[in-house]
């Protein structure tokens, strides 16, 4: 597994191993005693949970055809202002997070705000 941090200090290997292993697994998502994970193919994005400012939920349509495509992207404003978009698989797993951080952790605003 490679970790990438995408907010705060960078964190030991071994020690987010660790809490990955141990976290709150919410479809892509896992969410531990201090940081966020985001699970793509085999890299793991990261972030202190201390650094998520703002998080929502985006959906994006469009057509392939026939078909019609809906897809749905956690957002997470960090304290930097920097945006990450995360696509998830489904948009179930994207407000479960947003309600899991709207319980526990009281300075992350959820919403779009802008």
């Amino acid at each position: 597994m490679k970790f990438v941090c995408i907010g705060g200090p960078n964190a030991e290997k071994e020690v987010l191993t660790s809490e990955y292993k141990t976290a709150k697994r919410l479809g892509e998502v896992r969410i531990g005693e201090h940081h966020f994970f985001y699970r793509y193919f085999i890299k793991i994005r990261y972030a202190s949970i201390d650094e998520i400012e703002r998080a929502y939920l985006r959906e994006e349509s469009g057509e392939s055809g026939e078909f019609l495509l809906l897809e749905s992207y956690l957002m997470l404003r960090m304290r930097d202002k920097s945006l990450h978009k995360l696509r998830m698989e489904r948009e179930l797993y994207a407000r479960a997070v947003l309600l899991y951080f709207e319980e526990n952790y009281p300075h992350i605003a959820i919403g779009f705000d802008e």
